[in-house]
């Protein structure tokens, strides 16, 4: 009997709010800087386009800015990248130094697929984001496949740079924008896909609402990674002020809070690695990876 393992990415294999808060604001920062763009401005046309996109983390979205093509709206988009190189450095040199796995990540995922459990991952993100950095951080090989969500992303400005980030035929599997968290329409696709029966499958992500929800909404054995929650809110609250979330989507996520209480996790583990205990314990003993 196979084991199926669908993961989380964002705070589950890695920090994704800290990352994605400082890169966001050291390029803020040097916008500010170099332009002299007024900052709240700024922040709103932000939030304005992740709006209309859906989508608060949009690779190039500073290309689209009003203040910028007002400035320099004569420029293509690969022109542009280049004129604003010394901003989009500043947040790749900042995400160079803060995308980083939790520990034990690599060499969990490694175990378990040498143990036979076939990984998938989960993301609502854009897909050239989450394949980059599984591919970034090492462990796009212990993925069979990534699931995300389908997405306006209009590419990477630099053809040839959008063609190196291409994932291979078949790996990415798109889902449509009505399968989000916390539908369980999702995982019940996936384990479709995969050819595996939902009550053999786990699901680990660190949202009580949007994941362990998710899960046990659709018969899927649900591990929360509480690890994921630890992080410094104001770094959330910087991602809040330019969010993609309508107001419906505020009150949206009041319910879901509102009935997090009631939604209790097979388990709850505070480490990736505890998953070796727990599918082994589960799923039948692993021949590896007892010495993590």
């Amino acid at each position: 009997m196979t084991t199926l393992l669908i993961t989380d990415l964002d705070n589950t294999l890695y920090d994704w709010v800290t990352f994605f808060a400082r890169s966001f604001t050291s390029m803020v920062d040097a916008l500010v800087n170099e332009l002299g763009v007024d900052r709240e401005e700024l922040l709103d046309e932000f939030r304005a386009i992740h709006l209309r996109l859906g989508d608060s983390e949009q690779p190039f979205a500073v290309l689209e800015l009003p203040c910028i093509r007002a400035r320099f709206g004569q420029l293509d988009r690969l022109a542009l990248k280049h004129r604003l190189d010394g901003p989009l450095h500043a947040f790749n040199s900042e995400r160079n130094r803060t995308l980083k796995l939790y520990d034990s990540v690599s060499e969990t995922l490694a175990a378990l697929q040498e143990s036979g459990v076939l990984i998938v991952g989960h993301t609502e993100a854009v897909k050239a984001n989450a394949y980059y950095r599984l591919a970034k951080l090492g462990i796009v090989d212990r993925f069979r496949r990534l699931y995300v969500l389908d997405s306006g992303y209009p590419g990477h400005p630099d053809p040839e740079r959008a063609s190196e980030l291409r994932p291979p035929e078949g790996f990415v599997h798109v889902l449509p924008r009505l399968r989000r968290k916390p539908n369980p329409e999702v995982l019940l696709e996936i384990c479709s896909q995969e050819g595996i029966a939902p009550e053999d499958a786990w699901y680990i992500g660190d949202s009580l609402t949007r994941d362990i929800g998710m899960a046990k909404a659709a018969g899927v054995a649900a591990i929360w990674a509480r690890y994921g929650t630890s992080y410094d809110p104001r770094l959330w609250e910087t991602l809040v002020r330019v969010s993609h979330w309508s107001e419906e989507d505020v009150r949206r996520e009041a319910e879901l809070k509102r009935r997090a209480g009631t939604i209790h996790p097979d388990f709850t583990i505070d480490s990736f690695d505890e998953l070796i205990e727990i599918l082994g314990a589960e799923r039948g003993p692993f021949a590896v990876a007892r010495a993590l």
